[in-house]
């Protein structure tokens, strides 16, 4: 009976490690996470069968209460909130530890061996550290407690005399002859609860991916020890894996930070210094006075995302450029900008420049962070590079877009001493030849150095949110080449020539949508707008109606004030109808409308109308706006169509433009 035993936990054990082992490449990880989960649903049942549950229903209860609420929790997480969730979990196994030690130890304490009664101890302690870490690090990932490193008066000596105290106490509580005192392992779980505190406040934000590797490690190690007390293989076996994996992945983090584990667990930080080092050995030429920690003070010129002039320069960046470099950080994620950024890779792609991404290993806010985001946009695995592959190619590339990254690519790292990241190894994108960084604003990162690199000539600061920026990026490039020059589109054509453009724009189109305002109905333009849907009509073209819900001052507004001018009825496409052929769309016609064509409610949040359905007229090759003037609708948020490359500004009184539209067409 005891070899079945042993085989059917070794199988289960050798299942595990199989699916563990498909984890080295992403396109078997899906299986092997599935994998993994089925060795551990079978020793789970394994181990129901093999003892006499005195209440299954309880069990059972249990069972499904957690498995919902799990199932809730993971539901409702996105990609930026993982780090703290995988935090809450570790510290979710270092309770299950603690509680399974605790019962053991009280209700059996005389009948356990030596070794299984210290383990039992060990298990209390470390699970109760481990839960109260795990709580700071989620805390402190999650944006619930400040970032920094908290450091009380004396933080040492606190923590030497709590670990002083939890030792004390394991021999005060040891009671050979009998049970454990529950009163005595009570206090036990509290001093390590304090314990996890102490550990964890103190440190900072750039360096939680070494803590979570390491509170992995303690979960898994508190699993094994309490493996040990109740004499299972099985949690023995799968703790022991935990802790393996996570001690080593905490070796990796550290290695990547140029970091010793011990500073950074007992909270040495060092104080931001300006003074550049010397340096002996000059760079190369073509490497700048960045590298020497020499560099302008001077502030380089920011441009906000709806800025056409910055954006101009970003476009003839990357169409000049041959070879680029993606670096992501944990702006992007926090924009959930991660799917413009794949559609941007794509599209310079077909344009036929080499694009890949250069991965930091700390980047994000836990190990494979930036890893996953990019996997849930769909990025090809083979495009993403490591720091030690990619960074000998800094030099030879032609433009490094940073997106939401600041320590990972911050020279002050290898040319400042005494700061929170000397030392660290970075991604050397200040070497490419040119650089775009797409950040919310200049401030520092985590380690609170400022970032030498945004002052250089070479760079392009971009602020504002990332997913906003990509989107400006991609309608540039996009507009560039419907176009061909981004001069003949925008403010610097005169009136006379917009007409003209628009009027080209009308002939070439074969599928035009007309939207129309509340700017129509108050310049009496319907009857006008009517006769051009005719027109066009006549020359063969397809015309349709988009009518939004809102638009006007009423319901229905747009069907009365069309229906006067004898618009035909089953030419009115309500908006959910006609949003999918808008990719398909030669031209989209706006005549006084403006929030409800406003891409800002998608790409914007906070504003009076974010989240509000719009008609997606941006997604037309070509759009001609008709409105009085440029301002904002009633909502009064600015419309970034405005300033697309794809789009003909025709102001002025609607009825006026749409007339000179005819007579172009005459």
């Amino acid at each position: 009976m005891n070899w079945m035993h042993f085989l059917l936990d070794a199988a289960i054990i050798l299942i595990l490690i199989i699916g563990i082992r498909q984890f080295r490449a992403p396109r078997g990880a899906r299986i092997g996470n599935l994998t993994a989960a089925f060795a551990l649903v079978c020793a789970f049942l394994l181990v129901l069968l093999r003892n006499n549950i005195l209440a299954p229903e309880i069990v059972l209860i249990a069972l499904v209460v957690g498995s919902v609420i799990g199932w809730i929790v993971a539901v409702r997480v996105n990609m930026t909130q993982i780090p703290a969730m995988v935090a809450f979990q570790h510290g979710a196994g270092g309770v299950a530890a603690f509680l399974v030690a605790f019962v053991e130890l009280t209700g059996s304490g005389a009948q356990l061996a030596t070794i299984n009664r210290v383990a039992g101890l060990l298990g209390l302690v470390i699970g109760s550290a481990t839960f109260s870490g795990s709580m700071i690090a989620s805390g402190k990932l999650g944006n619930k407690l400040k970032q920094a490193p908290t450091n009380l008066p004396v933080h040492g000596l606190f923590l030497a005399l709590n670990l002083l105290m939890i030792a004390g106490l394991c021999f005060w509580a040891w009671a050979p002859e009998g049970p454990f005192s529950a009163v005595y392992l009570l206090v036990l779980i509290i001093l390590s609860v304090l314990l996890g505190v102490l550990f964890s406040i103190r440190i900072g934000g750039a360096d939680m991916p070494v803590l979570i590797s390491f509170l992995n490690a303690t979960a898994g190690l508190a699993a094994a020890f309490c493996g040990i007390i109740i004499q299972n293989r099985l949690l023995i076996a799968c703790g022991a894996t935990v802790a393996a994996s996570g001690s080593i992945l905490t070796h990796v983090m550290c290695k990547a930070m140029n970091r010793s584990l011990i500073k950074v667990f007992i909270g040495i930080h060092q104080k931001i210094s300006s003074k550049p080092k010397d340096v002996e050995v000059p760079p190369p030429d073509h490497v700048d006075s960045l590298a020497k920690g020499t560099f302008s003070k001077e502030p380089r010129p920011a441009f906000e995302t709806g800025k056409s002039d910055g954006m101009s320069e970003v476009a003839s960046a990357m169409k000049s450029a041959g070879k680029i470099v993606i670096i992501p950080g944990y702006g992007m994620a926090l924009a959930q900008a991660q799917f413009r950024v794949c559609e941007l890779a794509t599209r310079l792609e077909e344009m036929g420049k080499e694009v890949k991404f250069a991965i930091h290993p700390v980047a994000g806010r836990m190990p494979g962070h930036m890893n996953v985001v990019l996997a849930e946009a769909d990025v090809e695995y083979d495009k993403l590079f490591e720091m030690d592959d990619i960074n000998p190619e800094f030099r030879e590339t032609d433009l490094a877009l940073i997106v939401g990254a600041c320590d990972v690519v911050n020279p002050a790292a290898i040319s400042i001493e005494g700061t929170p990241i000397s030392g660290m190894p970075i991604l050397m994108a200040h070497e490419a030849k040119k650089v775009i960084v797409c950040n919310l604003d200049e401030k520092p990162g985590y380690s609170g150095v400022e970032n030498p690199i945004y002052q250089e000539e070479r760079t392009i600061l971009l602020l504002g949110d990332a997913r906003e920026t990509m989107e400006k990026i991609l309608a540039r490039i996009a507009g560039d080449e419907k176009q061909g020059e981004l001069s003949e589109t925008g403010e610097g054509a005169s009136g006379a020539n917009r007409i003209s453009l628009a009027v080209a724009a009308e002939n070439g189109a074969q599928k035009i949508v007309i939207i129309p305002g509340y700017g129509m109905a108050l310049a009496q333009a319907q009857f006008k707008v009517c006769e051009l849907a005719t027109r066009l009509e006549e020359m063969g073209k397809e015309v349709k109606f988009a009518i939004h819900p809102v638009a006007g001052r009423m319901p229905g507004h747009m069907n009365v004030v069309l229906a006067e001018a004898d618009v035909e009825y089953d030419k009115l496409f309500e908006m959910d109808d006609i949003n999918p052929e808008f990719r398909e769309t030669d031209l989209a016609l706006i005549v006084g409308a403006c929030d409800v064509v406003n891409p800002a409610a998608i790409s914007i949040e906070g504003t009076p109308i974010s989240g509000m359905p719009i008609l997606m007229a941006h997604e037309a090759k070509k759009v001609i706006v008709c409105n009085l003037d440029e301002k904002p609708g009633y909502s009064g948020v600015e419309n970034p169509l405005y300033r697309e490359a794809s789009t003909i500004l025709l102001l002025g009184d609607a009825k006026g433009t749409i007339t000179e539209l005819i007579n172009g067409l005459d």
